[in-house]
Parts: structure tokens; C-alpha cells; sequence
């Protein structure tokens, strides 16, 4: 049977499937200002076209979409082609290969303008652009809108400019922090934040299954021996640093308590104290020591040699660099890495996992995540040696430490390539993360995790968008990789709580009376019978709207029957876990419950309730005169050699274990405490 299909007379006959969820936020979106917050894979550019096709329909003005990359340009200039029921020249793309003088010919003749931030940003401060007469301004990937970003500033532009404009901002992660959503929405003048979960009764017909699976990789003993002098040589440095007073840690150390440092030495600096050039030398190598470390550790011996060779060769020109490498244990590795045939256990599982998914069938399709690009050609030229792998690096732009990046256009082609079946594995740094519409992604491999929920999100959706997929995420034992796994871990599960309060707290747009109007121009085809759109929707919520009290009812976000709505996918872990210590991921001045009983409270047994026994009813009888008799002499009643055995109390230890559950999947970081960018080591 096909799906129902939605007509409007700024759309493509049949390009759009009707889902009830997709109108209903077309619906919200066309009323106010609107962050909508989905899922990957469930849709959010069907949306954003059907809201820009009815404000083509009803106004004379132009639709601006921002994307914050360039293969994302024209990913949605191809989709604006196949979408919208209008002719191709009046769909404009710009990139900063279009000179300004030729943007300033263009802007006039086109309906819909698709660009990068930076360009809008750049064209409106020249005098060039106007968006005065824009009447739909689409976000993509809204979580960018923050500080200086230029999606952030296109927003303060459009709001100041646009009299009769509206704001449709689409993210599938728009952050764990209040303050990073409250900004979002304020640059972005938001009125109305739209999300749907993956448990939503309107959303689960559409959803692929997405099995997780977090891999432990345990530390290698060569490798370890080989790390270990420059282990000696941090922790020298961090000791000295500390010894100053300028590293202040408890349990060991992060690149985020080095930073920290680092802005303490530069405030010691600025007071004149002579002595801090020597600790910001420390500060300096103990950062490029922990990367070197991680590298080593967590990455591949390759990756390693390949940094300290590139840093070698770029020593002349950097004399910290220099100074750095000159060290007799930095000397020393890299001998030893020349000579090294040691293969990481994660190259080794990449591979296992690449090449179960290529074995099964010619049409599959791997994205293999990895965030230094040293690691990527390592990954790259391993995955070459396997026998009906096609595999291509996909990296961004810039230039960096003599390591050239990919033009536009180059990587457009890679893209290409992947969709269309010529190359099937993709080897990506994080610039292919965000909205890759690989609709045939079968395994999507973090080569190691990321701190930010918001990485790890968009990372996660590039498989399981049409077909059911899955996700591995290789975590290395006794590396910053297991701090920064429970971090992201833990702000993922804020996330949704955050934006629930920021939505209630935001002052909600007025309410219009006929919201249904807004849609009434949709018309959905099911099966050659034509309904209204709103008609549909109520139709769909009342075919799949759980009975009251069954399994996966909700109302105001609470499961009816009892049970635990989930924050984010389960994930089934393989390898050793080590127990957690609460104590280490408890904020430093939070104490536990039990700091505040005293030993003698934990030691001594409960006492039991007395109960009074029933006294007989007294009756007088004659008191005789009192004879004082004669007291015996007092004799010691003997102690217990032993100690008493302590005594456990199930309602106390409950409570404890509870509040500090509570403390640890609370806590915004507890892979670090500080920024979250990296785990302790």
C-alpha cells in the first residue's frame, strides 16, 4: 500500500509523505517563531519545505535558508529542487566562491536563497542584501546560533529587519545547558519550541531500529611501557604546577584543569610574577604531553608517529615546538615508533566491523567517525588492505599543520560517490556529522567518544534514517575515553530536561484560534481519497494514540502505566566496566549523606521502639516506715573483648545510594567536573 502523500500547490506532486507529526509541527511553525527540536532521520528538512512552500504561497517575499557548511548548501539546494514547485532559477545557491559583486546581480531574482551564514552575515553588513522583505528565515543545525557564530549574528539581523518575518530553526540537539537553549532561542527571537522523542506515539511508526554497542578496548602492555617515561615527565610537570599553585586538582588531571592553569599563570604574568614563565613552559609541554599520551593510548601508534613527524617538520618555525621535541623521552619514542609493528586493538575491531557489514550484501554503506586526522589516514589506509572495501576520506576545509583540506568541491564529489554506491566506506572527521543524508548508512563506527551530547547525536543519526542500522563506539580502558563517554552519556539525559524547563519558562506566543487555518491549503492523498491536512492529523492521532493506562501512554511526560520513559538509546556494553567510584564524579564540595552520621551512629545498633507493658491498676495499701538497707559493693560488669559488629540499616542505605544516583546522573560532567571536553587520565 503506498503512503499517503501531501498536495499544496508550492510542492511537488508526491515528493511529500504525510506523517501526522511532520504537519502538526508545520501547523506550530507557520504561527510563531519556532525551535524544533527532532530526532535524526525522522525529517526536519520535509518541514522546513512544507512552512517554506505555504509562506511562498501567501506572501510576495523570498525564503532564506542558512546551513553552517557547504556540502550542506547543496545538499539542500538539491532537495529545494526536488521539493519545491518552482523553477530552478528562482532557487539560489551561494558559497564564497561567488564574488560579491555577481551576489549583489543575483539576490533580485530569486524566491529562495540557500547559503552559509557567513555570506548572509557578510553581504547585509555591506549594504548588498536586505532582509526586510524575507519572509521565512530557515535555520539549519540551530545549535550553532550562539556568541559570535554567524548563524547567531544572521538571526539578530533578521529580527531587527523583518517586519512581517517568521524563524523556523531546526536541530536535532540543541544543548544541555539553560543558558546555551535560553540563547539559541534569544538570537533566534523564538516563541515556540516543538520536540518530539523517539518514544512519541506519532513518531514510533516511522522509526528504524538502532542498536548500540559501546566496545572497551583494554591497554596494550607494549604500548603502555613505551608511554610510560612521558607519563613520568607529566607528572613531574604536574606536580611542579601544583607545588605553584597553579594546577588545583584532586584526583588526577584533565586538558580542562590545565587550562585553568594556563589563565592563572597569564594572571600571575600580568602581576609580574617572574617565576610564571617557567610554569607556563610546564603548563604548555604538560598539554601537549597529555595529546601525545592520548594519542599513543587511545588512538594508534601510527597516529602518534604521524603527529610528532609533522611537529618535527614545523619545528623551525615554532621554537616551543622545538624546545618540546628536543627532549631526550620525546627523542627516544620517536625511535621507537619507527620501528614499531604494534596495531592498536581499535584498528583492529574497525576493521572486524567493517568488514562483517561488507560481507553481507554489495549495497552496504559504513561512516567511520574519528576526530584527529591523523587517525583518519591511519583508519584509511588499514581499511585499503580489506578485500571489497572502497573507502574515502571525508574532512573539512581548512589547512592545518601541513596537512591540506578538501575544497568544496571535492568534497561534494566524495558525497556522491558514497550515495550513489562507488565508494562505501567513509572515514569523516567531525565535519561529517551534521545533516550527511546517507540514506543507506548500515554502521555508523566512533573510532572514540565525544564529550558533547551534541556531537553524539548528530553522529548517531547518520545511520538508521530509512533502514535499521547500528552504532559502536570503541572506548580505550585508562584513557581520557572513559570520562568523556559517561560526560556525553550524562548531558545527553539533561538535554530534554533542560529543554523542558526553557520552554516553560519562555514566555509562550499567543494562541491563534483557528490554528487549523494555518494548513489548510495542505491536502493529503491517501490512496487516491483527499482529506484537509487537519482532517489527517486527527484521523492519525486517533489510530495511534495508546489506549489510557497502557504501555507507552503518556500525559504531561509521564508513562501511565508505570514505567521509566527513556532519555536516550540503551547501550549494550561490551569488555570490562570498571565499578564507578561515586566520590570522583561528586562535585568537590558536594559531601554524601553518610559524611554527616558519626562513627558511632554507623557503628551502633538500631534501637527498637519500646513498648510500655500494661500496668495493673494500683491499689493503696499501708507503706511500712522505710528501714535503710545496706547497698553491696558495685562489681564491674565485664566488657566484650570483641567489637561489635556493625549494623546495617536497608531504609538508610537506600537513601544514600539514591541521592547519590541522583547526584551522578545530575551532574553535568562527570567525566571531568570542569569543561567536559576530556576525561581525567
Amino acid at each position: 500500500m503506498m503512503a499517503p502523500t501531501v498536495d499544496h500547490p508550492f510542492l511537488k506532486e508526491g515528493v511529500a509523505e504525510a506523517r501526522a507529526y511532520q504537519l502538526d509541527a508545520v501547523r506550530s511553525a507557520l504561527g510563531a517563531f519556532t525551535l524544533l527540536v527532532l530526532p535524526t532521520g525522522l525529517g526536519k528538512t520535509p518541514i522546513a519545505w512544507m512552512t517554506a512552500a505555504e509562506r511562498l504561497r501567501i506572501s510576495e517575499g523570498w525564503v532564506l535558508m542558512v546551513a553552517p557548511s557547504n556540502p550542506l548548501v547543496n545538499q539542500h539546494f538539491n532537495d529545494a529542487i526536488e521539493w519545491l514547485n518552482i523553477a530552478e532559477e528562482d532557487i539560489l545557491t551561494l558559497t564564497g566562491s561567488i564574488s560579491p559583486a555577481k551576489r549583489t546581480s543575483l539576490y533580485g531574482t530569486a524566491r529562495v536563497i540557500i547559503a552559509t551564514p557567513q555570506i548572509i552575515r557578510n553581504d547585509v553588513a555591506s549594504g548588498i542584501l536586505s532582509l526586510s522583505q524575507c519572509s521565512l528565515l530557515i535555520v539549519d543545525e540551530a545549535h550553532h546560533a550562539t556568541g559570535n557564530h554567524a548563524a547567531a549574528q544572521v538571526g539578530d539581523l533578521y529580527c531587527e529587519a523583518a517586519a512581517n518575518g517568521l524563524v523556523l530553526a531546526c536541530t536535532a540537539s540543541p544543548g544541555s545547558k539553560e543558558k546555551q537553549v535560553e540563547e539559541v532561542c534569544d538570537r533566534l527571537g523564538i516563541e515556540r519550541i516543538i520536540t518530539r522523542r523517539n518514544d512519541d506515539y506519532l513518531v514510533k511508526p516511522y522509526l528504524q531500529k538502532m542498536d548500540i554497542t559501546e566496545i572497551r578496548i583494554p591497554p596494550n602492555e607494549k604500548i603502555t611501557q613505551m608511554a610510560e617515561p612521558l607519563q613520568q615527565l607529566l607528572n613531574n610537570y604536574v606536580e611542579s604546577l601544583r607545588r605553584q599553585g597553579f594546577l588545583v586538582t584532586q584526583h588526577g588531571v584533565s586538558m580542562g584543569a590545565l587550562r585553568q592553569a594556563q589563565a592563572r599563570i597569564s594572571d600571575a604574568i600580568d602581576n609580574g610574577r617572574s617565576t610564571a614563565y617557567t610554569a607556563a613552559r610546564q603548563n604548555a609541554d604538560a598539554q601537549r604531553l597529555m595529546n601525545l599520551l592520548y594519542l599513543l593510548k587511545g588512538q594508534s601508534v601510527g597516529s602518534a608517529l604521524r603527529h610528532l613527524e609533522r611537529s618535527d617538520e614545523n619545528a623551525e618555525a615554532d621554537s616551543t615546538q622545538g624546545r618540546f621535541l628536543a627532549q631526550p623521552q620525546i627523542r627516544a619514542l620517536i625511535g621507537q615508533l619507527r620501528v614499531c609493528e604494534i596495531t592498536h586493538e581499535k584498528l583492529a575491531k574497525v576493521c572486524s566491523l567493517v568488514k562483517k557489514v561488507i560481507n553481507t550484501g554489495d549495497d552496504s554503506r559504513i561512516i567511520v567517525f574519528a576526530s584527529w586526522r591523523d587517525s583518519v589516514s591511519e583508519i584509511e589506509s588499514e581499511l585499503q588492505k580489506i578485500k571489497g572495501v572502497n573507502v574515502e576520506q571525508f574532512i573539512g576545509q581548512s589547512s592545518r599543520g601541513g596537512q591540506k583540506g578538501m575544497t568544496q568541491k571535492q568534497q561534494i564529489s566524495c558525497l556522491q560517490r558514497f550515495r550513489e554506491g562507488h565508494s562505501n566506506v567513509l572515514v569523516a572527521t567531525s565535519v561529517g556529522e551534521e545533516g550527511l543524508d546517507v540514506p543507506a548508512a548500515d554502521r555508523v563506527i566512533f573510532y572514540e567518544p565525544v564529550s558533547s551530547e551534541i556531537r553524539t547525536i548528530q553522529r548517531r543519526g547518520r545511520t538508521a534514517r530509512h533502514r535499521q542500522g547500528d552504532v559502536f563506539v570503541l572506548v580505550s580502558e585508562d584513557t581520557r575515553d572513559e570520562g568523556v563517554r559517561h560526560a556525553s552519556a550524562a548531558r545527553e539525559k539533561r538535554m530534554h530536561y533542560v529543554i523542558s524547563k526553557v520552554r516553560r519558562r519562555r514566555r509562550a506566543p499567543r494562541i491563534h484560534p483557528y490554528p487549523d487555518r494555518f494548513i489548510e491549503s495542505f491536502i493529503v492523498d491517501t490512496a487516491g481519497e483527499k482529506m484537509p491536512a487537519a482532517e489527517f492529523l486527527l484521523a492519525e492521532e486517533k489510530r495511534l494514540q495508546p489506549e489510557l493506562g497502557s504501555k507507552g501512554h503518556t500525559i504531561g511526560g509521564l508513562r501511565t502505566d508505570g514505567g521509566e520513559k527513556p532519555d536516550v538509546p540503551r547501550t549494550k556494553i561490551i569488555g570490562k566496566s570498571p565499578a564507578t567510584n561515586s566520590a570522583l564524579v561528586r562535585p568537590k564540595h558536594q559531601n554524601s549523606i553518610s559524611d554527616y552520621l558519626s562513627s558511632e551512629q554507623l557503628d551502633a545498633p538500631p534501637t527498637p521502639p519500646s513498648t510500655p507493658s500494661p500496668t495493673p491498676p494500683s491499689t493503696p495499701s499501708p507503706t511500712p516506715p522505710s528501714t535503710p538497707s545496706p547497698t553491696p559493693p558495685s562489681t564491674p560488669s565485664p566488657t566484650p573483648q570483641s567489637k561489635p559488629a556493625k549494623w546495617s540499616n536497608p531504609v538508610l542505605n537506600a537513601a544514600i545510594e539514591a541521592a547519590e544516583d541522583n547526584v551522578q546522573s545530575h551532574i553535568e560532567d562527570p567525566g571531568e567536573g570542569q569543561n567536559g571536553e576530556e576525561g581525567k587520565v
